[in-house]
């Protein structure tokens, strides 16, 4: 990791509308785009995150901070909330959670920060509920940068599916247990 940018200085905060045209600029970064932007405008992204806002989609978005500076989006889901999508990835516990992961400002990006960025995420909010024993994450397979990133966070390949929407996924898990010993 860049001696610079130390995990300690992450907070999480919950997102809120006013962030939404940053989240637009962030899928749209050249480091970012072709895994979030998929041509998606400001009034895509206000539409697919104001419910989530108010309540009405059970995912849980945060903006990631460095000191007081936005830098990123996080958010976890519980995937009994999403039969379609456990169904697609071959899961059978409810209380499993999902995460996903945006390092949305550039110099952020590719730092050795998203590791630890993602081990903290989970151990402060969706592990925290003891329900919740193990968090999968989606990263299409191409997306070999994320891969070893979520590797190195202490993910491990599960399986190859497609996702709801049909993009292929390099299903990747980690336990609580597993999340405990790092």
């Amino acid at each position: 990791m860049n001696a610079r940018l130390t995990p300690a200085a992450l907070r999480f905060r919950s997102l809120e509308s006013e962030d939404l045209p940053l989240i637009h600029r962030w899928m749209h970064a050249p480091h970012a785009e072709r895994w979030w932007g998929r041509e998606r405008s400001v009034e895509d992204v206000i539409a697919e995150y104001t419910p989530r806002l108010a309540g009405l989609i059970p995912i849980h978005p945060y903006i990631v901070c460095y000191d007081a500076a936005p830098i990123g989006l996080m958010e976890w889901v519980r995937f009994g909330q999403f039969p379609s999508l456990m169904q697609a990835y071959g899961l059978d516990d409810e209380d499993a959670v999902g995460c996903d992961v945006l390092i949305g400002e550039e110099c952020f990006a590719h730092h050795g920060l998203g590791g630890p960025m993602i081990t903290r995420f989970l151990r402060e909010l969706p592990l925290r509920d003891a329900r919740h024993t193990d968090c999968f994450i989606d990263p299409e397979k191409e997306n070999l940068i994320a891969i070893r990133a979520y590797e190195k966070a202490g993910f491990r390949h599960v399986r190859d599916v497609a996702d709801d929407l049909g993009h292929p996924i390099h299903l990747m898990m980690m336990s609580r247990e597993e999340l405990e010993r790092l």
